[in-house]
């Protein structure tokens, strides 16, 4: 119930902007899992969805790995903020793709994350959750696992405009 709610908040959030509407030793950052997107062809929709929904799914994995050995909060804060930026550089790449499509491209993007994130195994979703919970007591690093659950608004630059206007400013996306 609460994955089913979550995934909910999460495709929601993509949708609604679519439609014109977010004691251990130290721990070195993991590399992403997918390698980094190409932003010189142009897009096709649904592969461009499925790209995003596919790094948005590894990062959960790569947190999830990084965090494993439970490092104390002060050894995990900048190995994950550093993984964070990875996927995040990827994200906008991948954004500045979907920017080039039409209001029904944009859509079908969004609709493949949607489903992406609809796919996330119940376990890892539950490593997450535990995850967060363990370093609950770290203001700082539970914000930082906290924020892997909404990477896909780099993608979607209206939604991060919206949400998030330092960090679009940040990345140059005015």
């Amino acid at each position: 119930m609460r994955r089913a709610v979550w995934i909910l908040v999460a495709a929601g959030s993509m949708i609604l902007t679519a439609c014109g509407g977010g004691g251990g030793g130290t721990t070195t950052a993991a590399e992403p899992t997918t390698a980094s997107p190409s932003t010189s062809a142009p897009a096709v929709p649904a592969a461009l969805g499925d790209q995003i929904g596919d790094l948005y799914l590894a990062a959960y994995d790569d947190l999830i790995a990084l965090l494993a050995d439970r490092p104390a909060p002060r050894d995990a804060a900048e190995p994950l903020a550093l993984l964070k930026e990875q996927y995040v550089q990827q994200m906008v790449a991948l954004g500045r793709q979907r920017e080039t499509l039409d209001a029904a491209g944009r859509a079908e993007v969004d609709a493949r994350i949607t489903a992406a994130l609809g796919s996330l195994p119940t376990a890892t979703y539950d490593a997450y959750q535990q995850a967060y919970a363990d370093y609950s007591g770290d203001l700082e690093v539970a914000n930082l696992i906290a924020s892997f659950n909404i990477l896909g608004q780099y993608a979607n630059f209206d939604l991060l405009r919206e949400q998030a206007p330092d960090e679009a400013a940040r990345l140059g996306i005015g």
